[in-house]
């Protein structure tokens, strides 16, 4: 790294970096070889090209990850992959940008690449047909996002930041909100012609991805960009032709804290020893091979090069490549609601269980507020699932509670409230800690517990054990937890039990360290629920929880996992050495 001179001294002190003109920032990067952040991250080189990941403010762990269900169908595929040996997706790309002396790279990916590479597939348009009315804007991102979450005079920021705008906010167009002109237009607010704009754009949902070749090279057959964050150095920076970067070299030029983000639009087994991906860059035409690049498979994601990948999803269908549950029916005339839901530390007189953390009562009940009967012939069920509030791949289905007339030789009108979990394994194919069974149908107007244990009844009741997880966590009451009741409402089917703000619980070694935000009352519902309620717990998102994952993408999850027997595997070590099982029982 150069030193700063004298000179550069005088400039900050005459004016300040912040507050000075583009004449004379460009003056001062004359004479400083690099300009840092606050962090120390490099935001732009000596040769003035811009940088701007703030990687140090990326929190990748706290960042949903993409759930993975679908198989990719290609055309001409690797027999050992079964993935395309080739996919380039820069059909619907824009022309190369150039963000300048500015650290507006994640602006770039996410805003003007990304975002307008969805909305040119999702509306047929190509490259020749993308101008400023349809190409979204780094300048508008920047005016946008809140103080706190980037540098002064467009001094970086990171993807989180603008993801969580482009939910709760939308972008705009260039038209709208053209690129910055000055590192002072970094700091002004959006125009409410911006603003507008933005709102017309809004995406469903972000997702991190995996840093894996095989698992990177699916989500671009998926027709979706990635977009990552990477180290840099100098080999990358003067880089002027196709060659595929395997390694890095010095970082004269770069400084050791140069961190860049860009996006992944396609890749090829054939280039290199290894493979490589497809790097849109933003510094213009002039830069790599007309401003793309190629890197190396085993360099992309060997942990020195790529820190972070991101997927955006623009619409539900998208979301996850999942295929949704069916439409329901208003005319069904019946309608489950997870309509109470209270977790609570164990508590019986004379049973050592008491004494451990880990030990939960649940007390929970289904209502269903149509006015037609759910026969117990249609197979359906209450299942409470805990899953990883940012990686929903790792889940639990702790407790089942099913209604059939055609499994468990329970006679017509009778139940068993502790059904063998090695029998309903053997029978159902799923794996959870404790098992109801009841072959009984559920009346319109009335509860489930109602309908097993008689008027009388005021929730089930049941004691458990968690896992030992720890981490951040939402446990989920799902009514119709397997999607086989046509209803004329399914979003409140769910119950989340969360923190305040909806934020998801904290657990360590099987014990809940947050209270549970919502757990305060059985009684919060003190009349049974109306046909189609919007009910106060059915989603985890909030003001605070924008990205978190949607009813839908859970119950299509655990939907999809039952199906496929995939969910045998997420068997929860619930019996300890002393052989105590959960008991069920009726709350009076």
């Amino acid at each position: 790294m150069k030193k700063i001179t004298l000179a550069f001294m005088a400039l900050v002190l005459s004016c300040g970096i912040t507050s000075c003109n583009e004449e004379t920032l460009g003056a001062i990067l004359e004479i400083v070889g690099l300009v840092l952040s606050d962090d120390n991250t490099t935001i732009v080189t000596e040769d003035g090209r811009g940088l701007g990941w703030l990687n140090k403010k990326e929190q990748p762990e706290n960042i949903e990850d993409d759930i993975r269900l679908n198989p990719v169908v290609g055309t001409e595929v690797d027999e050992v992959t079964g993935l395309p040996t080739m996919v380039d997706l820069t059909a619907c790309l824009p022309k190369i940008g150039d963000q300048g002396q500015f650290g507006t790279c994640c602006a770039w990916s996410t805003a003007y690449y990304a975002r307008t590479w969805h909305y040119a597939l999702d509306n047929n348009l190509r490259t020749r047909d993308l101008n400023d009315r349809n190409t979204f804007s780094p300048g508008d991102v920047f005016r946008s996002i809140d103080a706190p979450t980037k540098g002064k005079g467009c001094q970086g920021t990171y993807f989180e930041a603008i993801l969580d705008k482009f939910i709760s906010r939308g972008i705009a167009t260039m038209s709208a909100a053209p690129y910055v002109k000055n590192a002072s237009d970094c700091d002004c607010d959006p125009s409410s012609t911006a603003n507008s704009d933005a709102a017309k754009y809004k995406i469903l949902n972000y997702r991190e991805v995996a840093l894996d070749v095989q698992t990177i090279k699916r989500y671009l057959t998926e027709n979706h960009i990635v977009m990552f964050g990477a180290k840099l150095s100098d080999n990358f920076m003067y880089l002027k032709d196709a060659t595929v970067i395997r390694n890095h070299t010095t970082y004269n030029a770069t400084g050791m804290h140069a961190y860049h983000a860009m996006a992944i639009v396609g890749y090829d087994d054939s280039k290199g020893p290894n493979g490589a991906f497809r790097v849109v860059n933003s510094w213009g035409e002039s830069w790599g091979d007309k401003g793309f690049c190629w890197v190396d498979y085993k360099f992309f994601v060997g942990g020195d090069f790529a820190y972070c990948a991101l997927i955006m999803n623009t619409k539900e269908s998208d979301n996850g490549q999942v295929t949704p549950l069916p439409t329901p029916s208003p005319n069904s005339g019946v309608d489950l609601i997870a309509s109470k839901c209270t977790d609570v530390d164990y508590d019986e007189a004379d049973d050592p269980d008491s004494e451990d953390p880990t030990w939960r009562t649940l007390y929970y009940d289904v209502t269903n507020a149509g006015k037609e009967t759910v026969p117990a012939s249609s197979n359906w069920g209450i299942a409470y699932i805990l899953y990883n509030a940012y990686n929903a791949n790792e889940y639990h289905l702790v407790l089942a509670d099913i209604y059939s007339d055609q499994i468990g030789n329970v006679p017509k009108g009778e139940f068993n409230g502790n059904w063998s979990p090695a029998q309903a394994k053997e029978i159902t194919g799923l794996e959870a800690q404790g098992f109801s069974i009841s072959n009984i149908d559920l009346p319109g107007e009335t509860t489930a517990s109602e309908a097993v244990y008689g008027k009388s009844a005021g929730c089930f009741e049941w004691s458990y054990k968690l896992p030992n997880v720890t981490g951040s966590y939402y446990l989920v009451l799902m009514a119709d937890a397997f999607g086989n009741i046509v209803e004329t409402d399914d979003d409140n089917n769910l119950y989340y039990l969360m923190a305040a703000d909806k934020k998801p619980l904290r657990i360590e070694n099987g014990v809940i360290k947050t209270e549970i935000g919502n757990n305060k009352s059985l009684s919060f519902q003190t009349v049974k629920p109306i046909m189609n309620a919007v009910m106060p717990f059915q989603s985890p998102k909030g003001p605070e929880t924008l990205n978190t994952y949607s009813p839908e993408e859970i119950a299509v999850m655990i939907n999809h996992h039952i199906a496929t027997g995939e969910i045998k595997n997420k068997s929860l070590e619930w019996m300890g050495e002393n052989g105590v099982k959960p008991r069920r029982w009726a709350s009076k």
